[in-house]
């Protein structure tokens, strides 16, 4: 099975959890970006010290400003704080509830490490889901759920788009001990594997990956994920987003941004083209390419329709044709 419709059940749940998480994650993100004020006394003098990142720093000795400030500072926090309490009460309620009727998808491995890339602001401003994992965001948009064998993978795909520098604009931790800080946080087994990708010590792989013949950027702390670079992936970073609440394995909403899923059933198609893509993984391209495509046809309003992607590269545009050729004729293409 392909993907089948979520019942009226799943829907009104799905619709519940990402109604409370759109309201939790303005609050989360304000508190997490206030960090720490605390007072310091050094030689009978009070100092007003930032905690952020596991580092602090000196705002000065205490005058009116700082007390006005950290007043400030602490009655935001307060008010964050009850703010969030009752609605990550709710989220914890709702999460056996989410697993139970079955829209609790994306692996809880996947599922922490975007949290992680949200909450430093990177995804979707520099970093988006390629590959498997991209699914999750197209069914949600559908009101669909794809067959578990379709979603089944042991790596997540992380597309960079080296317009935007990961080094300068993300935070200190990250800009300090490179991407690879992330990951630990999630799993501290996280390691770099032959210099190519990050592997836990479960076999799980993250692969960050860039266009092919792009200058991405070399500085990169020691042992940190090494940024490849694939052919055709500039067609996907040109594309626009889209962004999704799904639900995690752990029954807890996550945000995720994805390319544009016509876009993305294209260069899937194209991919399995490729001289040098492995045999093995060329019907999982093919099937992936018929379902978003299906997906985005049936459900979103968006069929394979030129004119309407005026953002498509032309190797992309020229698969047009035989992508709707593969949808009149469902999985005789694909699947042999």
């Amino acid at each position: 099975m392909d993907f089948a419709e979520l019942s009226l059940e799943q829907r009104r749940q799905l619709v519940d959890a990402q109604q409370l998480f759109s309201g939790w994650r303005p609050s989360a993100m304000k508190l997490a970006s206030l960090g720490g004020l605390y007072w310091n006394t050094s030689h009978g003098r009070r100092y007003l010290y930032e905690k952020r990142e596991g580092r602090r720093r000196s705002l000065g000795r205490e005058t009116p400003a700082l007390i006005h400030h950290k007043a400030e500072h602490d009655k935001l926090s307060k008010e964050l704080r009850a703010r969030l309490r009752p609605l990550s009460k709710r989220i914890e309620t709702m999460a056996p509830v989410n697993r139970a009727i079955g829209i609790a998808r994306l692996p809880t491995i996947a599922a922490k490490i975007l949290r992680e890339l949200d909450g430093e602001g990177l995804l979707g401003s520099h970093i988006i889901v390629a590959g498997t994992n991209a699914l999750y965001a197209y069914e949600v948009a559908g009101g669909v759920r794809v067959g578990g064998e379709r979603v089944a993978t042991g790596d997540a795909d992380l597309l960079w788009d080296t317009r935007q520098s990961l080094l300068l604009s993300a935070t200190g931790v990250v800009r300090r001990q490179g991407l690879m800080s992330i990951l630990r946080r999630v799993d501290p087994s996280f390691q770099a594997a032959y210099g190519s990708n990050a592997q836990n010590n479960r076999g799980y792989i993250v692969d960050l990956i860039v266009p092919e013949g792009d200058e991405f950027a070399q500085k990169r702390p020691n042992a940190d994920v090494e940024a490849q670079p694939i052919g055709g992936m500039e067609w996907l970073i040109q594309s626009p987003q889209m962004e999704q609440t799904i639900i995690g394995e752990d029954g807890i909403p996550l945000r995720i941004v994805a390319p544009e899923p016509r876009t993305f059933a294209l260069h899937k198609l194209w991919v399995s083209k490729r001289d040098d893509r492995a045999p093995l993984k060329r019907a999982k391209d093919k099937a992936h390419a018929r379902i978003v495509a299906s997906i985005a046809q049936t459900y979103l309003n968006a069929p394979l329709a030129p004119k309407q992607m005026p953002w498509l590269s032309p190797p992309l545009r020229k698969l047009i044709p035989e992508l709707k050729s593969m949808l009149r004729s469902p999985k005789n293409e694909t699947e042999g």
